[in-house]
């Protein structure tokens, strides 16, 4: 008695109308005594590699513009086709965070490549590496690439990616 009492003690307290007994009704996550309890497995854990895996697009999406945006919960991204592959990776460079959604796909060293249009900056699309940072080849990136000249180039962060038979592609941010 004079017990002060929550919201959701009052919302717990259900009378049922056939026995007028209180019963106790369960709420998502919690039980009684405070500890947790999960009726499926909580955010965050998995018990395979699969389920990590999310759709994020379809190759289709890909056929009049190789790049394409991705804002997902988590942020934004862009996915790439070059040739027969996809690829996803940040959105933005990390020199001067410009949008790779403009960026101009070649073919690097290793392989696929992006170079930002902004200061001339490319990465390899498989690894992130840093192939040319900051090179100072016009007026305009003599002066950007001025600004980083002591700065440590920064890879650019890039996720597994897998497509099924049906051009869904997916991918896992680790």
């Amino acid at each position: 008695a004079g017990q002060r009492r929550g919201i959701g003690d009052i919302l717990d307290d259900e009378f049922s109308e056939s026995d007028g007994k209180k019963k106790e009704k369960k709420r998502g996550g919690v039980s009684r005594d405070g500890g947790a309890q999960f009726e499926r497995k909580p955010m965050g854990t998995t018990s395979s590699a699969q389920d990590k895996w999310i759709k994020v697009g379809n190759v289709s999406e890909l056929e009049e513009k190789p790049i394409k945006a991705l804002l997902l919960a988590n942020g934004n991204f862009c996915m790439v086709k070059y040739g027969s592959m996809v690829f996803i990776t940040a959105c933005n460079s990390t020199a001067y965070q410009y949008p790779l959604i403009d960026g101009e796909l070649f073919e690097g060293p290793s392989g696929a490549a992006i170079r930002v249009p902004l200061d001339g900056t490319e990465y390899d699309l498989a690894t992130g590496e840093v192939i040319t940072w900051c090179p100072q080849n016009t007026m305009m990136r003599k002066f950007l690439g001025g600004l980083k000249k002591a700065a440590t180039p920064v890879p650019l962060a890039v996720y597994p990616t897998k497509i099924d038979s049906e051009g869904d592609v997916f991918t896992y941010f680790i």
